[in-house]
């Protein structure tokens, strides 16, 4: 006898569910927060940002776009066994794959240490490659309590990988860090006039977002929160002017949620929000 009554399957991000073979888009949680230098926690993020995505409504009235439409995989979440090399090991290669399927990806994190090995994975697959970091702090160390691969140093290994580097948002660093001219760093949050810049090259684009760039009183759920930061509707919108750079875009992800800390499951929920967002402008 065949059961009547229909069930749901919260596990994944709200409407996937498609085979990657046939999928526009699909998105992987990279649960890893082996270098969390204050709250740990992030482990739990990518769980944390699906099981939020279910309190949304697959449209979104600023793209005028209905996830429905789209067809979405949901890989679920990368194996985290080893040594920290050895996961960035799988991640670099999960990324590279994608990149070299021409599947745009989403990952969710983690802390995030976990972006380099994403930007490694996607630089070698493809050419040329500028990638955008919005982020409360620098992460410009060489090294961080005797670790190069820290999350305070991402920005600075991503930086050695890919040379055109934005940063955005940042009000943290030492002193040091803040004398670091390499990058193109902007306290506003992706300025019109950096979009038309970016524009006027052919280079493909990948985005990394810190939740932390928000102030705690949007997202007190993260590792290491900094006050004096943007609301969730200035990140909103400035997400929103990607859609200029849609067809350039090859790979998004959002890091360091950590439930543990998250007062009603805020952080969770901006973050499920930014996810149904660039997973529309990545299809």
């Amino acid at each position: 006898m065949s059961m009547s009554t229909h069930f749901e399957d919260h596990s994944g991000f709200l409407c996937t569910g498609e085979p990657y073979e046939t999928a526009d888009v699909t998105l992987f949680g990279v649960p890893y927060d082996g270098t969390a230098s204050f709250t740990p926690g992030a482990r739990h993020g990518p769980a944390a940002i699906r099981h939020a995505s279910w309190g949304l409504e697959p449209y979104s009235p600023a793209l005028e776009r209905t996830l429905l439409d789209l067809s979405i995989c949901d890989l679920y979440d990368l194996p985290m066994f080893g040594t920290q090399r050895e996961i960035f090991r799988n991640v670099r290669a999960a990324a590279e794959q994608a990149a070299r399927d021409g599947m745009p990806f989403l990952a969710l994190g983690g802390d995030h240490s976990v972006t380099y090995p994403l930007v490694e994975g996607v630089h070698r697959a493809v050419d040329t490659l500028a990638v955008l970091v919005f982020d409360a702090h620098l992460d410009l160390r060489d090294t961080y309590q005797g670790n190069p691969l820290s999350h305070a140093c991402t920005v600075r290994r991503c930086h050695e990988t890919v040379p055109t580097l934005y940063h955005f948002g940042g009000r943290s660093g030492v002193e040091e860090e803040w004398q670091d001219t390499g990058i193109h760093r902007h306290a506003e949050l992706l300025p019109q006039t950096v979009v038309e810049e970016i524009m006027d090259g052919e280079c493909r684009l990948y985005v990394s977002i810190d939740i932390d760039v928000l102030d705690p009183a949007y997202a007190p759920g993260v590792g290491t929160p900094e006050p004096g930061g943007c609301t969730t509707r200035e990140l909103i919108s400035a997400i929103h002017r990607l859609s200029m750079l849609r067809h350039r875009l090859v790979g998004c992800d959002i890091m360091e949620v950590t439930p543990t800390h998250d007062n009603a499951g805020i952080t969770a929920a901006a973050a499920a929000l930014l996810a149904r967002e660039l997973l529309m402008l990545l299809a």
